[in-house]
């Protein structure tokens, strides 16, 4: 006899009435998909419990703390003004995801001295950008409870947490403009598989009358953060109107994505260390002579002479594959002959899981 479901008001009640839908709730469930995801044992938290210190309570990194951590893995003396220039900008990034979506943001023009990550945000913000990781939990599998998330809405994530907020719109923005653009990016996982939407239920659109992109991201995280989320009746359209609610009574709310851009010189800096991460120098070796000149092609591709840019030419540009920074490749995935070259943002995703390989105490 298969499972019997009600009505979703009755789970939403239940769930309610268990304190389950708070915010604190959804962040409880997304640190735990997170360590079940990463099968953290306490050999994996060694190394980074050296560089941690108490704050509030948890094992928290500081900006240096997190820079001597990149370091341990790049003690080259050649690397170390690299990783300098690089650290402030991931530890920014991890910052920014370890909180997203259920937790306000830090106070974003704090000096970088009082900014914090705890170990905890750090398991966050890890399976959050690491493409992979994400997908298998969080990325959301279409129908009528979820919506599919696609490679569009991962780079978003990326770009987000890189990015630096404007004060307003930027010139010439256009709000009908930016719902077709998200509209096209919602159907564009499909187009690589067939030229027909076979399910256009999954291909929903995530910038809408409701909300922009990082409203749907509470909503689509929600979807998969549920209590026993697979045995119940409860859509996405359900949880729009408590999305709302969690929003404004956690203060939850983000300036929309239009108001993000991704400055160059932080952009050159992380492709720079991606490009470390590739080489791995060991002690007394050199970089390549081509290393800056591959820089700068990475960057001239996104950039051109412009010192920002917003989510739309980040997303085309680095969904194009036509640069070392994405190829298209599935991330972490190494095995695929002598001639398989991997992308800038694969060495990202496993600096990421470097983080949290075994190390013996």
């Amino acid at each position: 006899m298969g499972i019997m479901y009600h009505l979703p008001e009755t789970y939403l009640s239940k769930w309610a009435a268990e304190n389950e839908l708070s915010a604190t709730r959804f962040v409880a469930r997304l640190d735990e998909t997170a360590r079940d995801n990463m099968q953290i044992t306490p050999a994996k938290l060694v190394r980074i419990d050296k560089y941690c210190a108490a704050h509030n309570g948890e094992p928290a990194l500081s900006e240096a703390s997190f820079e001597s951590l990149l370091t341990s893995f790049f003690p080259a003396p050649i690397a170390l003004p690299i990783l300098k220039k690089a650290a402030p900008v991931l530890f920014r990034m991890l910052v920014y995801l370890s909180r997203y979506p259920f937790m306000p943001e830090q106070a974003t023009r704090q000096k970088d001295e009082n900014a914090y990550l705890t170990r905890s945000g750090l398991l966050r913000a890890v399976l959050i950008a690491h493409e992979d990781r994400a997908r298998r939990t969080i990325g959301g599998y279409g129908g009528n409870h979820t919506r599919t998330r696609t490679a569009g809405d991962h780079r978003r994530l990326l770009f987000q947490g890189l990015a630096v907020q404007l004060e307003s719109d930027p010139p010439g923005y256009d709000e009908n403009v930016w719902r077709a653009d998200a509209a096209e990016r919602a159907r564009r996982f499909y187009d690589s598989i067939s030229d027909e939407v076979s399910c256009p239920d999954n291909a929903l659109t995530n910038r809408d009358e409701m909300g922009d992109e990082l409203f749907h991201d509470v909503v689509d995280f929600m979807c998969q953060l549920l209590p026993n989320w697979q045995d119940n009746s409860v859509t996405r359209e359900n949880l729009l109107g408590l999305a709302k609610s969690i929003i404004q009574e956690e203060g939850l709310y983000r300036v929309p994505l239009q108001r993000y851009e991704l400055r160059r010189a932080d952009f050159e800096a992380l492709v720079e260390m991606l490009l470390l991460v590739y080489e791995s120098p060991e002690e007394g070796e050199t970089l390549p002579t081509n290393f800056t000149e591959r820089r700068d092609k990475v960057v001239e591709a996104f950039f051109g002479q412009r010192e920002g840019i917003d989510f739309k030419v980040f997303d085309e540009v680095s969904g194009s594959g036509r640069t070392e920074f994405d190829t298209g490749s599935a991330g972490g995935n190494f095995a695929e002959g002598d001639d398989y070259k991997p992308s800038l943002l694969e060495m990202l995703y496993w600096i990421l899981d470097q983080l949290f390989t075994e190390t013996a105490k």
